[in-house]
């Protein structure tokens, strides 16, 4: 696993540049991408009642909110909860020249 987040800033993998995604999932399965928007779910075998399941546990969203921020969100969902809770909300505003923050980080555990 390589968590040694990429600084560069070349759109090689062409999209319109806002956010980019890099997998490894095993040793042969591999993509990167760049786009505008993006929804990553994981899953992740459970044994309920006698019965092996998978299910979805964590989700990450990533979109361009209506001021022109991009925001990528952590939802984490568990079938015991009435609702996913969101563990982190990280925002960035490329477009604002005097934002002293590159990036902004809420882990408040919060639902939607």
């Amino acid at each position: 696993m390589n968590t040694k987040p990429l600084l560069n800033t070349e759109n090689k993998s062409g999209g319109d540049g806002r956010f980019r995604v890099r997998c490894e999932a095993g040793d042969d399965n591999r993509f990167r991408v760049t786009t505008g928007s993006l929804t990553v779910t994981v899953g992740q075998r459970v044994l309920r009642e006698g019965a092996l399941e998978m299910w979805d546990s964590v989700s990450i969203y990533a979109k361009e909110d209506q001021e022109g921020n991009l925001v990528v969100e952590v939802l984490v969902f568990n079938r015991d909860w009435d609702e996913p809770i969101r563990i982190a909300s990280i925002r960035s505003r490329p477009q604002d020249a005097t934002c002293l923050t590159a990036v902004g980080c809420c882990l408040d555990h919060v639902t939607p």
